[in-house]
């Protein structure tokens, strides 16, 4: 593993700059671009950086549990884990004020040691139809909110509840997604003529950002969970989702106008393009101080859903043992549209 990248990738700068790289800013782990003409080489880089820029915030976690009762109330547990802050040392596990907004009043709180971690867990029961906004608010740099959440839970029949928790994205719309006016013209360039226009290039580059967050951030399998101990694995899980995908996008938009070979042509092209755009800039003394580096971008979230009765359908994961729905994500994940996590649920007769 080349620690020079490392390095480099886990400077501190802001939230947005550092923690959202999409396609574009995938090369951001990349100090010699030319080594790495496609993208599973890129990501044997990037993936092992981005895991490992991940482990330097420590243990700091966050595990939010939903439980539907019979009747419709639901008791929501948010539990935060993180390491005691220890005067005059440094702290690189993290603690949970810097990287979240706790609940406040009338929830009920308790702290346990675990470890050389302490967990914190604020418990509230909540009515039907109650909405619930930023039990869990994750900080970003300076303090400031990069992620808030919100739930309900709705009665769809008199023993049928839907289960709805929304995460927001709240920390402005990251470099990683804001692309320039530069790299719209390459991707045009990248095109066949015929289908050079600029409305053709921006489809594509945004669809590239919406593909490839949820790919390394999740809801699902992220990458960046494997990317430190199995970087080959994660590159080339990365490829393969990215690349099947990207091709029936341009299918889908282009059709027939665009021959399999060109398709293959034009995304070998998007991925050297983006992996280009990737090399490191020379900060900007005009930009001030780097932050503080103590926000929760990187922080690891669960969440689940149980119910004594049945779960009917549901866009998360079932575990059958436990008898649970979950969804296992980072926060960047919702930084190009909502996460929404949904769970139809069946409970007993009162």
């Amino acid at each position: 593993m080349d620690f020079q990248r490392i390095q480099h990738f886990a400077s501190p700068r802001t939230d947005t700059e550092l923690l959202m790289p999409s396609v574009r800013h995938i090369g951001r782990a990349l100090m010699e671009t030319q080594k790495y003409p496609d993208i599973l080489s890129a990501m044997k880089v990037l993936l092992p950086a981005l895991a490992a820029l991940a482990v330097l915030t420590g243990c700091t976690r966050a595990r939010v549990t939903t439980e539907i009762k019979s009747g419709g109330n639901f008791a929501r547990t948010v539990a935060l884990t993180g390491q005691e802050p220890k005067k005059d040392q440094m702290n690189m596990g993290g603690n949970i004020e810097d990287q979240f907004v706790l609940p406040g009043a009338g929830w009920k709180s308790t702290k346990e040691a675990k470890d050389s971690n302490v967990i914190t867990s604020f418990e509230r029961v909540f009515p039907a139809g109650t909405p619930v906004k930023g039990d869990l608010t994750i900080k970003g740099d300076e303090g400031k909110s990069i992620l808030v959440n919100e739930v309900t839970v709705t009665r769809l029949a008199p023993r049928r509840y839907e289960y709805r928790e929304t995460l927001r994205w709240m920390g402005g719309q990251p470099d990683g997604v804001k692309f320039k006016p530069e790299d719209y013209s390459k991707m045009k360039a990248a095109l066949p003529p015929s289908l050079a226009t600029d409305e053709n290039a921006r489809a594509l580059t945004d669809k590239v950002a919406e593909l490839a967050v949820p790919m390394l951030f999740g809801p699902g399998d992220p990458l960046l969970t494997i990317g430190l101990l199995h970087p080959d694995l994660a590159g080339r899980r990365l490829s393969q989702r990215v690349g099947g995908l990207m091709m029936k996008a341009l299918e889908e938009q282009f059709g027939d106008k665009m021959t399999l070979a060109q398709r293959r042509d034009v995304l070998q092209k998007m991925i050297e393009i983006s992996i280009a755009q990737g090399k490191p800039s020379t900060p900007d003394p005009a930009s001030g101080p780097p932050s503080s580096g103590k926000g929760g971008a990187l922080t690891p979230l669960m969440f689940v859903v149980r119910t004594p009765g049945k779960i009917v359908s549901s866009n998360g994961e079932l575990d059958e043992l436990a008898g649970e729905v979950f969804w296992g994500l980072f926060p960047p994940a919702a930084a190009v549209k909502p996460v929404v996590m949904t769970a139809v649920i069946e409970v007993d007769q009162n």
